[in-house]
């Protein structure tokens, strides 16, 4: 599989897949595929509690699998709204803004995280956890900053530029309440986050990508 990002702007992501390989995506996100694929639609999930989890999440019920069936390698294009983060996850989890997930070479978990840090961090209340083994394609609105954290570091950020924290977890994050920073511009609270893991932000800010949904 061959999976390569094209255009500056608006960005998309063109896959080559050999015979038999499948790739992943939100629905919705197919700008088109040559003949000899072919789509499944399934439910990503089961039960109440994860449809009522995936509409506070902003993610989508359904996954859709695109596999070719052909003996010859075959492209499909992926769209986004305006850039695309790849981040390569080896089995650990990371926690996202809601609606970022946008494609991946393998199936991974994609889940609703009730998040008390993320709502008095400014990131809102339900957020997305995204798992497993994968190169996952994240929505982003310009070219992604990303930064690494060693253990004792720390860095202070407008959680309406954060688009995924990767092996951090709930403990690392906290809000710092501040006067300051509302008259700065920034809003009443900064996300602190502390290390080790990598921070990965939108230069523009995210949350006017997310109410777009």
């Amino acid at each position: 599989m061959n999976c390569k990002l094209i255009g500056q702007f608006v960005q998309h992501l063109e896959v080559t897949l050999e015979p038999g390989e499948d790739f992943y995506a939100e629905k919705g996100s197919v700008i088109y595929y040559e003949a000899g694929i072919e789509k499944e639609l399934s439910f990503n999930g089961s039960g109440l509690g994860r449809i009522l989890g995936a509409k506070l999440s902003g993610e989508s019920l359904f996954i859709l699998r695109l596999f070719n069936v052909s003996n010859i390698a075959r492209k499909v294009a992926i769209g986004s709204r305006f850039g695309l983060l790849p981040v390569k996850l080896n089995g650990e989890s990371m926690i996202c803004h809601r609606g970022v997930y946008v494609g991946s070479n393998n199936r991974i978990d994609v889940t609703t995280k009730l998040s008390i840090s993320g709502l008095v961090g400014g990131m809102g209340l339900f957020l997305q956890k995204i798992q497993g083994n994968s190169t996952v394609f994240l929505d982003t609105k310009g070219t992604p900053i990303t930064i690494a954290l060693r253990p004792g570091e720390s860095i202070e950020v407008d959680e309406n530029h954060i688009i995924a924290l990767q092996g951090i977890s709930e403990g690392q994050m906290q809000s710092n309440w501040s006067l300051g920073n509302l008259f700065g511009g920034e809003g009443l609270s900064m996300m602190r986050v502390h290390g080790p893991g990598t921070v990965y932000l939108s230069p523009s800010k995210f949350m006017d990508l997310v109410q777009q949904q």
